[in-house]
């Protein structure tokens, strides 16, 4: 509701205020007048100020009670309008406005309830309630009273948690975007990491192979020195070029060996079961199981693993409708494991379709040769194939007709290759 009247102001205040006129209003009016009309109207309007101007929605709060004092004996219908003002007033306006209202809200509250316990015309009777005795009056008074006080509390308890959540926890959507992105940045600081050490280790040998090359020219000047002055001159152009190219490289060495202490923690296979909330929160019926005993992996295919199912989620999210189902099941060996990634997508899109059993489960000829024949390819399935062969696994994804795609990633030799 909070995101609703931040992100549609004037749509949402128009539409509640509209609401609270037309609804208690009537019933005011049915249950005691004419008289009635006036304070339930000027009570109801201020919905529409509540959230931009809390003063004015205040005002026409105090304004409209006041109103209701002087000229109706029953409390009014109206009055919840008043404690849906305290939650606007609550969620959006300053500290000191906040304040100001829960104060007025309350004392006018504690005076209806005064007016009907104590006030010459009789308004509980009116209800069929009737108080014998001075102490049941303050009884009354007094339960009226904490009743009028709780309620508006809890609506300006309310309108904080609202806005509270929506700015600094948001909805559970919010929430799987944020651990879908966070996912995405740990990904790229893994790969950024990855190829750090590649340029540090090429850099290094850079650096040595110039030095050498510093060195024969510094020994074929000292051989040149026989040779014609042209040679020389030649040389030493050789030797002055190769230590400034030593010196820049020395320099980018040192960058990027102090840079690569920095990097986070890639994800780990632990971590898969976030992306599963992910995918829950998205609308997916997401699920992972592990059969087997699992062994302790080196960080480089804990990543490898979390890439390839980060990958085959991504594509179920851009391929299959929200409520398609997703398993990733996890089967360890002695020496191994293998990865399954699966989804109904086909078949959930086709659920929306088609009301029948019988069509839901049919499928065509054309359906069975494409499974069959037509591979799979695209460059994401060639990267995760290649980081795959890195700890000697294999990827093979494979089209069920009539059902959606199972990915399955085997490492066969794992323990032997990446195992700690």
């Amino acid at each position: 509701m909070i995101k609703w009247f931040l992100q549609r102001e004037w749509l949402s205040v128009s539409v509640v205020g509209t609401a609270a006129i037309i609804v208690f209003v009537s019933i005011d009016f049915l249950f005691q007048g004419p008289l009635a009309i006036g304070p339930a109207a000027l009570i109801a309007s201020s919905l529409f100020f509540s959230r931009r101007w809390p003063y004015v929605g205040t005002a026409l709060v105090a304004a409209g009670t006041i109103w209701q004092l002087n000229s109706v004996a029953a409390p009014l219908v109206s009055g919840a309008a008043s404690a849906l003002s305290l939650l606007l007033v609550a969620a959006f306006a300053s500290s000191f406005w906040r304040q100001v209202a829960v104060i007025v809200t309350n004392i006018l509250g504690i005076l209806v309830v005064w007016q009907s316990t104590f006030g010459a015309s009789p308004v509980l009777r009116e209800f069929g309630i009737s108080l014998t005795g001075e102490n049941a009056t303050w009884l009354t008074f007094l339960l009226g009273s904490t009743a009028v006080v709780s309620v508006n509390s809890l609506s300006w308890i309310l309108g904080r948690f609202l806005i509270t959540r929506d700015t600094y926890v948001g909805t559970p959507l919010d929430r799987a975007v944020i651990t879908h992105t966070q996912a995405k940045l740990s990904l790229d600081v893994a790969t950024a990491k990855e190829r750090l050490s590649i340029v540090s280790d090429l850099t290094d040998l850079l650096i040595q192979r110039i030095s050498a090359v510093v060195s024969l020219a510094e020994g074929a000047k000292f051989a040149s020195k026989r040779d014609p002055e042209s040679a020389i001159r030649s040389l030493d152009r050789i030797e002055s070029s190769a230590q400034s190219a030593q010196s820049e490289l020395r320099k980018l060495y040192d960058l990027l060996q102090k840079g690569a202490d920095l990097s986070a923690a890639p994800p780990n296979i632990e971590d898969l079961g976030l992306l599963m909330v992910l995918m829950r929160e998205l609308g997916y019926n997401a699920k992972i199981s592990v059969d087997g005993e699992p062994f302790a992996i080196n960080e480089g295919a804990q990543l490898c693993v979390y890439r390839i199912v980060f990958e085959a989620l991504e594509n179920v999210k851009k391929n299959s409708v929200i409520g398609a189902d997703v398993t990733v099941d996890f089967y360890w060996t002695a020496e191994g494991l293998q990865v399954l990634v699966k989804d109904n997508g086909i078949e959930a899109a086709r659920r929306t379709k088609t009301s029948t059993v019988e069509d839901l489960a049919s499928y065509t000829v054309e359906d069975d040769v494409d499974a069959l024949v037509k591979p799979i390819t695209g460059a994401t399935l060639n990267a995760i194939k290649e980081r795959a062969s890195l700890y000697e696994g294999n990827i093979e994804v494979t089209k069920v007709p009539g059902v959606g795609f199972t990915l399955s990633a085997m490492f066969p030799h794992l323990k032997a290759v990446a195992g700690e």
